[in-house]
């Protein structure tokens, strides 16, 4: 009887791993800046959580699934959304795992399973997703459509968007798209990067161009807890974060 319940809440947190998303608190910082900030960024290093953090709300705001703990923006409705990151093979090794889990393993991702409706196969790059088909919890479907930098700043118009999530720094033209994308319903773009590329016009746009659209949330190694076994868990959902 333990055994089969211990079993069931296992495959509970990893086919439902948004249920159990435990922020560390700048990246809760992050998220309820939403609700008073339209651009947002997280600036951290590599490995520290920031690509999970947006996985995270990408999920949250495709479901409509908002934890008890979330002040940041809500949707009551469908949303269609874009992850996009610098290259499709990126995408598919860093976003698209995040949100679905690695290849064979659709489900294990911040989306949960249950939610996870149909996914279309982009072309030209093997195992790449174009778009995620996402049950929400007001009984209608969002649409989540994943994005490469390198298509250009071309690919990046037309469509009306709810939200979007750029991991990884993108180009200021890419950025404006994405702004622009967004204007109907004033909707939320955030960022989650290490900032390679010194002070580009992004970085400056967040460091340099105070607005009280936007918010920066910075988190170093300092302020995670999965680095060189400084917390001793079994939780999943905290062991996860150590992954991107």
């Amino acid at each position: 009887m333990l055994s089969a319940l211990e079993s069931e809440r296992q495959r509970r947190s990893i086919e439902n791993r948004l249920a159990y998303y435990k922020p560390y608190a700048l990246q809760q910082k992050f998220h309820d800046a939403g609700a008073t900030h339209r651009e947002r960024l997280m600036c951290a290093g590599n490995q520290l959580g920031k690509t999970l953090a947006g996985g995270m709300e990408a999920a949250m705001h495709a479901t409509g699934r908002y934890p008890d703990w979330f002040k940041g923006k809500r949707f009551n409705k469908p949303t269609v959304g874009w992850c996009c990151g610098v290259s499709g093979e990126v995408v598919r090794d860093t976003v698209q795992r995040i949100l679905l889990g690695r290849s064979g393993a659709i489900g294990t991702g911040t989306i949960p399973k249950d939610a996870i409706l149909e996914t279309v196969t982009a072309r030209g790059i093997a195992d790449l997703v174009g778009t995620i088909k996402v049950q929400h919890v007001s009984g209608g479907v969002s649409l989540i459509g994943l994005k490469s930098y390198l298509a250009g700043r071309e690919a990046f118009q037309g469509e009306t968007l709810d939200w979007a999530w750029a991991d990884e720094e993108c180009d200021s033209g890419i950025y404006t798209e994405l702004l622009t994308r967004l204007n109907v319903g004033n909707g939320p773009l955030f960022m989650t990067f290490t900032p390679l590329l010194g002070v580009s016009e992004v970085v400056r746009r967040f460091l340099h161009e105070k607005s009280p659209d936007r918010h920066t949330t910075f988190m170093t190694i300092s302020d995670v807890d999965h680095f060189f076994g400084r917390r001793k868990t079994k939780d999943y959902s905290e062991l996860s974060q150590a992954r991107t």
